[in-house]
């Protein structure tokens, strides 16, 4: 699900469908989008699966309702189906007992569904109205929701998208720049993982650790820095390490300080400082001074709340603010990173890839990100764990509401 960060100009039915894939980065496939309306607004866009033919279209309504009644300023509802599924008479539309469910079901929660349309793979059409003299058989080309006014705005201000969720992943990791060969990196990896074997959660090398992913997040990582791939290969070794992963889901979401006191309240780290020095590779131009300047980040007081606001983050319960700027910094990061990872670590660093999308509301990306963490290890726990979660329905508490929930930037650049 995702929300519209700012006014749009609708003004015809090819405007709505060719907000979706801008909306969402991808063209659905087998899919239902409903869409929020607070007056002639957009608000959130929820993108599901389509349910089986045998399946319970009430609770499959209610299901979709659950996700779109945390809008609490939203008066009505659109519809768009994109389905291969044929449709031989006008009075018969493909999913019509779904859809009259849906209907029922936005009325009773005060989304009355004011208009939808089917999407084939070669024709669009209304989906309520069966007047050949609005509505012709059997349908109007796909091609004319392209010369819509703004689907033309859109991508003037450089918004682009995928031919598929699946194609806007790979789009994204293909886009980001590999530091160097995989094989450099990969050694750099096994150097770090065993020279820090059993000591990750060590106070001074937990530490240092941090603030090497500190010193890189939101920055780019030049191909010409001869220190390149040993900071991607460190950075990839600590994730051998679970709490670390963990701990950067949780930092990512809501600040360093706030993660740091919320592990050493749930006692997670080792609060120790052996002789042997910490290890971890120069950061030299990546940055001057890689260590985190308020040192009383690791030293301030937790509490209770500090170890319920951890655990209730990385569950998804969590209803208090994200910090997104700080999230979409971390992904891209990661993002760099995933071209040149192997193994476990790339089963980890896709499994938080993984959660940071369910994060931001996007279990089909999280999804395509879950099937590449079990190919590179079958049955990596956070990847089940959290594949478990999308597969029954889940989304995070903050995604629910307008006010904390990620905003697509939709205007991205192409």
């Amino acid at each position: 699900m995702t929300t519209s960060p700012s006014p749009l100009s609708i003004t015809s039915p090819a405007d709505i469908l060719s907000y979706v894939p801008h909306a969402l980065g991808f063209v659905p496939f087998e899919s239902l989008v409903v869409m929020t309306m607070t007056g002639r607004r957009v608000g959130a866009t929820l993108r599901v699966d389509l349910p089986n033919a045998d399946g319970n279209a009430a609770a499959f309504a209610d299901g979709v309702c659950s996700f779109l009644s945390s809008d609490d300023t939203a008066d009505g509802s659109l519809m768009v189906l994109y389905t291969a599924a044929g449709w031989e008479r006008p009075d018969d539309p493909p999913y019509g007992t779904v859809v009259k469910a849906l209907g029922s079901a936005l009325e009773t929660a005060g989304l009355h569904l004011r208009d939808g349309w089917l999407v084939s793979p070669s024709t669009w059409r209304d989906y309520f109205c069966a007047d050949p003299q609005c509505c012709p058989w059997p349908g109007h080309p796909l091609e004319s929701v392209a010369d819509s006014a703004l689907n033309a705005e859109l991508i003037y201000e450089g918004s682009s998208f995928a031919s598929s969720v699946g194609a806007a992943v790979h789009l994204a990791a293909a886009a980001a720049p590999i530091p160097q060969t995989t094989a450099n990196v990969t050694l750099a990896c096994s150097e770090y993982a065993a020279l820090c074997e059993g000591r990750w959660l060590e106070g001074g090398q937990f530490r240092a650790t941090v603030e090497v992913w500190e010193a890189v997040i939101g920055l780019p990582l030049p191909p010409d820095c001869s220190e390149q791939p040993r900071v991607a290969g460190f950075l990839l070794a600590s994730l051998g390490s679970k709490t670390i992963r963990d701990f950067l889901l949780v930092s990512s979401c809501l600040g360093l300080a706030s993660a740091v006191r919320g592990a050493r309240a749930c006692a997670l780290l080792e609060e120790r400082y052996p002789a042997a020095p910490p290890v971890a590779p120069a950061l030299g131009t990546l940055r001057p001074n890689g260590r985190v300047r308020d040192a009383s980040v690791w030293d301030a007081p937790s509490s209770r709340a500090d170890a319920l606001r951890l655990s209730e983050l990385l569950s998804g319960s969590y209803e208090g603010a994200i910090l997104w700027n700080r999230v979409d910094a971390v992904h891209a990061l990661l993002t760099r990173l995933s071209p040149v990872s192997t193994g476990e670590g790339k089963a980890a660093l896709c499994s938080m890839l993984a959660w940071i999308e369910f994060a931001r509301g996007r279990g089909s990306r999280a999804c395509v990100h879950l099937a590449e963490a079990e190919e590179a290890a079958p049955d990596y726990r956070l990847a089940r764990l959290l594949s478990e979660l999308i597969s029954r329905g889940g989304m995070p508490a903050w995604a629910r509401k307008r006010s904390s929930a990620w905003a697509a930037p939709y205007r991205q650049a192409g």
